[in-house]
């Protein structure tokens, strides 16, 4: 069978695309591993912190790969950077996932402070799994049409709004409870929420990559 090299631009998107597929992966495992402690299911969370653990190292072995086609190859420097830039970004969210998954599963939080951020806690990961599928379609987009993919980045930042209205929202609510609940908790989930808020403020720097890439290559 003959089988066709790739170009170097054809291989570059392919390991894009791959990431965002991983990313996606990852933000399911996450939300399956919030609801693990939600509902203090031992197993959920750990079988969790484990898949994370595996996507996220995918995840950089796929960062060094897609690093080592564009510095090895003959591409323009301004096309070079934004590439990068978006590459870094991906990266970012990866291990913004992975340290929110650590964070909420480091210890048990106080009962009643999971009770009263419940339902916004899984607002809030609807949010990231809805940004996170918009982000593999744009990444999937990117070789064939970037003027669809600007289009569904877009919809990454709308969301990323959203999200930061659930961050405020979530953070008010918590040091509301300061009295109540220990000061252990308020820490712990804080950085949960700011954590969370990470990983849409990374996808949302990705898509502001593919705004730099598409000005580089009308120029």
């Amino acid at each position: 069978m003959i089988k066709f090299k790739l170009n170097k631009e054809e291989e570059l998107f392919i390991k894009l695309v791959k990431i965002g597929e991983d990313l996606k992966v990852a933000c399911d495992n996450l939300r399956q591993l919030f609801v693990g402690v939600l509902n203090n299911e031992e197993d959920t969370v750990n079988s969790n912190i484990v898949k994370i653990k595996t996507v996220t190292e995918r995840i950089a072995m796929s960062r060094e790969e897609t690093l080592s086609i564009i510095y090895g190859g003959a591409f323009l420097p301004d096309f070079k950077e934004a590439i990068v830039m978006l590459t870094q970004a991906l990266y970012q969210t990866s291990a913004a996932i992975k340290d929110a998954a650590r964070a909420i599963s480091s210890r048990k939080p106080a009962e009643k402070c999971l009770i009263n951020l419940r339902e916004s806690i899984l607002s809030y990961l609807s949010t990231i799994d809805e940004a996170s599928e918009r982000l593999e379609d744009m990444l999937s987009k990117l070789s064939n049409d970037i003027n669809e993919a600007l289009k569904v980045g877009k919809e990454i930042q709308m969301l990323e709004r959203s999200g930061d209205e659930l961050k405020d929202m979530l953070i008010s609510r918590l040091y509301s409870m300061e009295k109540d609940i220990d000061l252990i908790t308020i820490l712990q989930m804080r950085d949960v929420i700011f954590f969370l808020d990470d990983i849409l403020d990374f996808m949302e720097d990705a898509t502001l990559s593919i705004e730099v890439l598409y000005a580089t290559l009308k120029s």
